[in-house]
């Protein structure tokens, strides 16, 4: 039989453990709910940034992703559900570059860092404002953890 002392440092070790391994910077497998889920704020948040209606669903080719806790990094380049471009026609011909923060409804992006071209330093000093603190460094492409000096 399991003594009280014991069973206490059983609880503080699980409290202090448990949640560092479930918070691990990590990429979502395909037909992960997590990844599903990101991709569908992904993709409200590119539909709703368009002037007119796409003819068909957008899905996307995931050039980076990486969650850890309440955040996400995410790259990709939209494309149509039958696979047919959405570039130049319909969408941006840009990676989407994001960061998300899942919140009590679901994912939602807070940062937008999709660009066409490298950012100048001035527009450098306006995104690090941004981007909060508390985003995870760890989540971020090599290229945007060194432009946020992350």
């Amino acid at each position: 039989m399991i003594d009280a002392r014991r069973m206490v440092s059983l609880f503080v070790a699980m409290a202090i453990f448990v949640p560092m391994a479930r918070s691990a910077p990590h990429t979502p497998k395909p037909g992960d709910p997590e990844r599903k889920a990101i991709c569908d704020a992904m993709r409200a948040f590119v539909v709703r940034s368009q002037s007119r209606p796409l003819p068909k669903p957008i899905v996307f080719k995931i050039e980076f992703l990486r969650a850890d806790g309440a955040y996400a990094c995410f790259e990709g380049i939209p494309v149509f559900s039958d696979g047919s471009e959405a570039v130049p026609n319909y969408l941006p011909d840009i990676v989407f570059t994001t960061i998300l923060r899942r919140e009590a409804g679901g994912w939602k992006v807070i940062c937008d860092l999709s660009r066409t071209d490298v950012p100048s330093e001035s527009e450098m000093a306006g995104i690090r404002k941004s981007v909060p603190a508390e985003v995870p460094g760890a989540i971020l492409p090599e290229f945007w953890r060194g432009k946020l000096r992350r």
